[in-house]
């Protein structure tokens, strides 16, 4: 067995060092094991929460064990095993989500922990692709950082043995994440074709080549069918039709399919990798904000004043 161990630290209880009230430390433990949880499964499926009941692989992935408590801080030590002993079949193909800006890449050594001290790395980076989190992990964090249920607790991770298993969640950490999560790109219906060149049947996964070079992950919705459907469509020309998730960076994470079928004449139109709308400061998109703008230009050379500073005039399209 892979172990690997940690000290969780929390500064700022209103207890002595070293004491915990038995229901500050249960909603500390559940919001740890809920942003463990969700780093987790986004890791392997491509997205932060899901519906159902919880795989018994991520049960065993996303927990750990309280081995001790100590004063100096209120410090709890952490056992966690790794990917390799809890998940391994579901982790075992990592280049199956590749990361776009991720230089350290997932290993089977790794531990939920792992992930979700990752997942907060990558949010306090500037501008980030967002291969590690999505809307629902970022969430998971910011209900971390206000667990203890009073202001201006600090919580901290120390791995023994690496530095990726570290992170610091404070207020202001908070602040940064929650714009994060703003800014995330909803997710958006899409019909998308392209040619289907891997299955993988015990998960659910396809993967799609577009315009020849582009890949797209997808995933099943299981409800609406079956990993079966996809048996005879390998290697084919196939058209999708689903719901596309995004990554922080406006790039598609994956497409969770609901329809599949060979690609018909006129489908065409459809091969494009799908792409978000990012949102400007008014709440518009890119193309929206270009008509409101030449609108409000055209509007004020409508009733341009002969008198008027040129400055204050080019403000009001601000």
């Amino acid at each position: 067995m892979n172990t690997k161990h940690y000290q969780f630290r929390l500064h700022g209880l209103r207890e002595a060092t070293g004491h915990v009230k038995a229901t500050t430390l249960n909603r500390v433990v559940e919001a740890l094991l809920k942003m463990t949880e969700r780093a987790t499964r986004l890791s392997a499926t491509g997205e932060g929460s899901g519906r159902g009941k919880k795989p018994a692989w991520l049960q065993e992935a996303a927990d750990f064990t309280i081995t001790g408590l100590h004063t100096g801080s209120t410090s709890l030590d952490i056992e966690a095993l790794s990917l390799r002993d809890t998940a391994y079949e579901v982790f075992a193909s990592q280049d199956f989500w590749p990361q776009e800006n991720e230089r350290r890449p997932l290993s089977l050594d790794d531990t939920g922990i792992d992930l979700a001290s990752l997942a907060i790395q990558e949010a306090e980076k500037k501008d980030p692709a967002g291969d590690r989190f999505d809307s629902s992990v970022l969430q998971a964090i910011l209900d971390l950082g206000t667990a203890a249920g009073i202001a201006g607790v600090r919580y901290e991770m120390i791995s023994r043995t690496t530095t990726y298993g570290n992170f610091v969640l404070d207020n202001s950490a908070c602040a940064r994440i929650e714009e994060r999560l703003k800014n995330i790109p909803p997710s958006r219906a899409f019909i998308v074709c392209g040619r289907l060149d891997r299955i993988e049947h015990h998960a659910g996964r396809f993967r799609l080549i577009v315009n020849g070079d582009s890949l797209l992950l997808g995933r099943l919705v299981r409800e609406s069918l079956d990993v079966e459907s996809l048996r005879s469509l390998w290697g084919e020309q196939t058209t999708i039709e689903g719901m596309v998730h995004f990554k922080n960076n406006g790039h598609p994470r994956l497409i969770e399919a609901r329809k599949i079928r060979k690609r018909m004449e006129g489908d065409t139109v459809f091969e494009e990798m799908p792409s978000a709308e990012i949102l400007t400061t008014r709440g518009l998109t890119v193309a929206e904000e270009r008509e409101a703008r030449s609108a409000d230009f055209m509007r004020l050379w409508g009733a341009w004043p002969g008198d008027e500073p040129i400055d204050e005039l080019l403000a009001q399209l601000d």
